[in-house]
């Protein structure tokens, strides 16, 4: 009877330690199936970029198809949500600009549920803005800008891709910088805006990279100074915000993946590492670069540090310059 009851202890035990081995031993396999990233933009823009980018790189590295999945719609919260209600097992990501993560949480409650129900795994990019003006206006620097809005105070308009968007917001923060007064006129995306922009229905706006290079090269457009610390590599003779009329502003845009909140934590690390490596070869470079916007990559930590840090900075100008969405 002793020996009997020894051995059935000894069977479940033994069952017991095998079944909590088997959620490692599928983690240790992954990927072993397709992987879906989920781009809450339309097809030919920067998010887009950077999600074929990381798939091709994880498709490279461990040969498993990498679908992107365009989800466009609600300033990216619609594909947003979509990823966060996937299963929290690797193969369902989310290409995420900064302002879908760090602004709209705090502009609409549920993104703000959405995000929580989001981890962060890394950073893939950081795309230079750009005070941009129309090529006919009057002002050759950001000096000459910052003087022709102080002469006219609420006389002029600035345009943004949308209310909430990280077009509106740095805008506003440049305004509070500068202690200028200019007026908010709101798109539906990008594309609109840049239109009224070279048109010169409004006198500046704050764009990112892969929508106003291409004018402003071709003479369209007129790049007076660059949002983030330091001057951008598709632009160098063009100077900083801060270097020029506010000492210390910073606005810089960023993209992240993030993955569905319980993704197990090796799982997360793998994809963080895999996305790293692969962002380190030539031709990915070339490609985001080329595009104007500069590869980047992080730890999941140093991505959760970013965004509450700029979670902070961003709750601290909404409520100082009354921010709502439209």
């Amino acid at each position: 009877m002793l020996r009997r009851t020894l051995v059935h202890t000894l069977v479940l035990s033994a069952a017991i330690a095998s079944a909590g081995a088997l959620p490692a031993f599928a983690q240790n396999d992954y990927p072993n199936k397709p992987i879906k990233i989920v781009a809450p933009f339309p097809p030919g823009g920067a998010t887009d970029l950077y999600a074929r980018s990381v798939g091709d790189s994880l498709t490279k590295a461990w040969g498993q198809p990498v679908i992107v999945e365009n989800k466009p719609g609600a300033s990216g919260m619609i594909g947003a949500e979509l990823a966060s209600r996937m299963a929290a097992d690797g193969y369902t990501l989310l290409i995420g600009a900064a302002s879908l993560h760090t602004i709209l949480p705090l502009l609409n409650e549920t993104m703000g549920k959405t995000q929580a129900n989001l981890t962060p795994v890394t950073t893939v990019g950081i795309n230079p803005s750009y005070v941009v003006v129309p090529a006919g206006l009057a002002v050759n620097t950001i000096q000459e800008l910052v003087a022709m809005l102080k002469a006219g105070p609420g006389k002029y308009g600035y345009a943004s891709a949308g209310s909430g968007t990280s077009q509106h917001v740095f805008v506003e923060l440049f305004k509070q910088a500068t202690g200028t007064d200019v007026f908010h006129v709101p798109y539906k995306g990008s594309a609109p805006m840049v239109t009224d922009l070279i048109a010169g229905r409004v006198v500046m706006g704050i764009e990112q990279g892969p929508a106003v290079l291409q004018h402003i090269k071709a003479g369209r457009l007129k790049a007076l100074a660059v949002t983030t610390p330091k001057r951008s590599i598709a632009l160098p003779d063009v100077p900083t915000v801060a270097e020029t009329v506010a000492p210390g502003f910073d606005a810089s845009t960023w993209f992240a993946v993030y993955a569905p909140a319980g993704t197990p934590h090796d799982i997360v690390a793998k994809l963080a590492a895999e996305i790293g490596r692969g962002f380190q070869a030539a031709e990915v470079r070339t490609r985001l670069l080329n595009a104007g916007v500069e590869p980047e990559t992080s730890t999941p930590e140093a991505l959760k540090e970013r965004e509450r840090r700029d979670t902070a900075k961003w709750g601290r100008l909404i409520k100082s310059a009354n921010i709502r969405l439209e």
